[in-house]
């Protein structure tokens, strides 16, 4: 793979923005006392620019072309690149995957002490022989499934990576939709539906009852939280998995509800008689992860993977 210009978009430490940027008089004070919720906080601002560091060092030793910019400053999707570089954690790497379509990704994780790092392949200490590996093609991207969202006929922009949730927006809420998937149709109230693609099966969906599927299988799935049934109802479709040419319909019979993508920092309204469509994208993220990541959090090995972080 010929490697001539990247972009590294990079997270800011909660220490830049909160001590720096912000200059939190709260923050400040419990960061002088040795506070135990900000205790870790100054050692992985320390990491992630020691890491933000190697990584512009080691592409300016191989010539190759690169901007640098913090992931709130990017708002429009990129190309003419040719390896997009998440810095940070896995919210930066899912924040990365929105702007990309044909370019592949590779994650870095820039802080041991305070990110899992699940889809990056990288850090500071392997990120200059994982960049050798890429140029000499002994390093192959793999396709990850993206899923596409219909929002009332207009297909949205993002491309959810990990996974989406849709329920109302207040959490103590009841959720009430009508869900349809392969011909069955089913009205529901719940706390909401996880619907999300293999990358994410290790996250929320496992969290609430889903499995972990392998990060390069091609289908998704759903997870009802908290089904409310009434005495003698047993609906169809509380969980399971979709086809990759299959898709999944919701109506909203909410006032107020929303859809949460990839996390907390994208939604979209989806209010009463609102209507969702959830299919595969055709266009997959191009990314260098291990194939067999997600293993870990089917074996003994996820206990020992998280004494490490």
């Amino acid at each position: 793979m010929l490697l001539r210009k990247a972009l590294v978009l990079h997270k800011k430490s909660i220490y830049q923005i909160q001590a720096e940027e912000f200059k939190d008089e709260r923050f400040l004070q419990l960061l002088k006392e040795g506070h135990e919720s900000v205790r870790k906080v100054k050692l992985a601002h320390e990491e992630h620019i020691s890491c933000l560091d190697t990584v512009k060092s080691e592409l300016s030793k191989r010539n190759i072309e690169y901007m640098c910019v913090a992931r709130i400053d990017l708002n429009m999707r990129v190309s003419e690149i040719d390896l997009m570089i998440s810095v940070g954690g896995d919210g930066t790497f899912l924040d990365a995957s929105h702007f990309v379509e044909a370019v592949p990704m590779l994650g870095v994780n820039s802080s041991k002490s305070s990110s899992f790092g699940h889809f990056c392949l990288g850090n500071q200490n392997n990120f200059s022989q994982l960049l050798d590996d890429i140029a000499s093609d002994r390093l192959k991207p793999e396709n990850i499934l993206r899923l596409e969202l219909e929002l009332n006929g207009e297909v949205l922009k993002q491309r959810p990576l990990n996974e989406i949730l849709i329920a109302h927006n207040h959490p103590a809420a009841t959720s009430r939709y009508l869900l349809q998937i392969d011909g069955i149709k089913e009205e529901q109230r719940s706390s909401g539906i996880w619907i999300g693609t293999p990358a994410g099966s290790t996250g929320s969906l496992r969290s609430a009852g889903g499995d972990v599927q392998q990060i390069t299988e091609n289908r998704f799935q759903y997870v009802v939280r908290e089904p409310c049934l009434r005495l003698g109802e047993a609906d169809k479709l509380l969980r399971g998995f979709v086809q990759r040419d299959k898709s999944i319909e919701l109506v909203s019979q909410m006032r107020t509800g929303f859809i949460y993508i990839d996390g907390q920092h994208i939604d979209h309204p989806f209010g009463l008689g609102d209507k969702v469509v959830v299919r595969a994208s055709k266009k997959d993220l191009l990314a260098f992860v291990n194939p067999n990541v997600n293993e870990m959090f089917c074996t003994r090995d996820l206990a020992d993977a998280e004494s490490k972080h």
